[in-house]
């Protein structure tokens, strides 16, 4: 048994010395872009109609059907807050956070170029920029409940393993057993042979910052009026920074000994990338659209520094004893490979009154691979978290339904979308799914159009503060709401006679 369980920890901790794990992995995979007011009030269904830049970023056949240039700029406002509930506390234990953020969402410019020929009507450019995913967070708790981090670090040091990340921290303050030649910590019982189940007090903060954000260049035509085609090159790039503090206080005295312990961890990175989108859209009839589109793998290249503080404190024969120890600066590159996307979708038009429009798409996220040289290398590093990403991570489908409808001059929107969250299996009572909805309106006059959008999406999950394979580890409860307001300005037909 204890064969098994170090091979197993053997496998978290590889991972855990260069600080990427399937959860970093995930975080650059999975996301859909915000885009402007108007795609996101509809859903972001609009696979199918086009006439917005952000399905440069979708399926980019969508620009083939604009007759006239388009510019459009879109500045948003997002709150995200956060209930925290840690499991099995001995108190009260939930916590609400919020952060608040101003965001621009999405910028985007198409020229429509009608051609001499008789067969292809448009070939028109379009460039945009938006927002794929925003990744800022505040998630704090507290509580009481038994056990220690420094528990787990003493089973990494036990089976002879190395963390100078976390375990390799705590040696200063474990306790070895010259008989045996084990490791323990103060949450040991020696009398009585077992890990002392006496609750603490501990309290956390993830305090997350940053987004991830996609240029796009692409061209579009039109075909007769009966096909769309087009082709965009997308060029992502994202920031992303994590503050994580976490203390433990014997505030009780239950713990002969110990007083309290501190573990603080930092992770900043950043990366840009490339992907190549196809996409077509059909029109058997004049009302209908049938649309189709795949991405290729973005390639990542992420720039990552990490680090990380341990401090323990203790009393021995009435003397405060204890400190803190801090880790080596981790600075390195790796390259992330994401899966293939691929995207369907049908609209049809309302009369004169709008349009409604169903979407979807389907990625296998246990295609994600990362590397630190080249993807044909092996690494024991990146072996560990490709397996890691193998065994916990699995496919996703996301659904997504809107419509328009023309009560001019006011144009009102609605959508709602489904996204998959892509774990093989599902702990704790997640949601296995991202549910979003949305409504807007919008109005013209000549030249001049403005949009307005707000969305709202909820997600339940858990957190795992640190993890251990003899004794129970901590499980963090989470409930997080989304509510973001989107502007779109923007200006049609200038330099055309429209």
């Amino acid at each position: 048994m204890k064969t098994f369980l170090s091979t197993a920890l053997a496998l978290m901790v590889a991972a855990a010395v260069n600080g990427q794990t399937f959860s970093d992995v995930l975080r650059y995979s999975y996301f859909s872009p915000q885009g402007s007011a108007r795609f996101a009030a509809t859903g972001g269904a609009l696979t199918p109609m086009g006439v917005d830049a952000t399905t440069l970023h979708t399926n980019p056949a969508g620009i083939g059907w604009n007759r006239y240039n388009m510019a459009q700029i879109t500045p948003g406002f997002s709150l995200t807050n956060t209930r925290a509930d840690l499991a099995n506390s001995t108190e009260a234990a939930t916590v609400s956070d919020a952060a608040a953020t101003f965001t621009l969402p999405s910028v985007g410019l198409i020229f429509a170029g009608p051609t001499r020929s008789v067969n292809w009507s448009t070939l028109n450019f379009g460039v945009s920029v938006t927002r794929l995913a925003d990744l800022n967070q505040q998630l704090a708790f507290a509580g009481r409940t038994p056990g220690s981090i420094i528990e787990g670090f003493a089973e990494v040091i036990d089976i002879g393993d190395s963390d100078p990340y976390g375990a390799d921290l705590a040696l200063p303050f474990l306790i070895e057993d010259p008989a045996t030649n084990r490791v323990y910590s103060d949450f040991y019982d020696f009398d009585n042979q077992t890990t002392r189940d006496e609750p603490i007090r501990r309290s956390g903060l993830y305090d997350r910052r940053g987004s991830i954000n996609e240029a796009a260049v692409g061209l579009g035509g039109n075909y007769r009026d009966k096909v769309l085609w087009g082709f965009s090159l997308g060029i992502p790039f994202f920031s992303f920074d994590e503050v994580y503090t976490y203390e433990e206080v014997d505030d009780q005295d239950v713990i002969p000994a110990f007083e309290n312990a501190e573990f603080d961890q930092n992770l900043n990175n950043s990366g840009t990338g490339f992907n190549l989108k196809f996409g077509l859209t059909a029109l058997p009839t004049e009302k209908l659209r049938i649309s189709a589109a795949v991405h290729t793998p973005t390639y990542w290249t992420i720039d990552e520094q990490f680090s990380t503080t341990f401090g323990y404190f203790y009393t021995d024969n009435g003397s405060a004893e204890g400190g803190r120890e801090l880790s080596p600066l981790l600075s390195q590159a790796y390259n992330l490979r994401t899966p293939w996307r691929f995207m369907a979708g049908v609209g049809a038009l309302v009369g004169e009154r709008g349009f409604v429009s169903v979407d979807a798409d389907y990625t296998d996220y246990t295609s994600n691979e990362i590397s630190f040289d080249d993807f044909a290398t092996a690494n024991t590093v990146s072996d560990a978290v490709n397996a890691d990403v193998d065994a916990i991570l699995g496919s996703s489908i996301g659904l997504r339904a809107g419509g328009e409808l023309n009560l001019d001059p006011i144009l009102v929107r609605a959508g709602v979308g489904y996204r998959q969250v892509p774990y093989a299996e599902y702990l704790n009572n997640e949601d296995e799914a991202i549910m979003t909805y949305s409504a807007g309106a919008g109005y013209s006059l000549g030249k001049f159009f403005v949009d307005l959008a707000a969305q709202y999406e909820s997600y339940a999950s858990f957190q795992s503060p640190y993890q251990t394979l003899v004794v129970p580890g901590q499980t963090i409860l989470t409930d997080r709401s989304r509510v973001s307001v989107l502007l779109t300005v923007g200006f049609r037909g200038f330099g055309t006679g429209f």
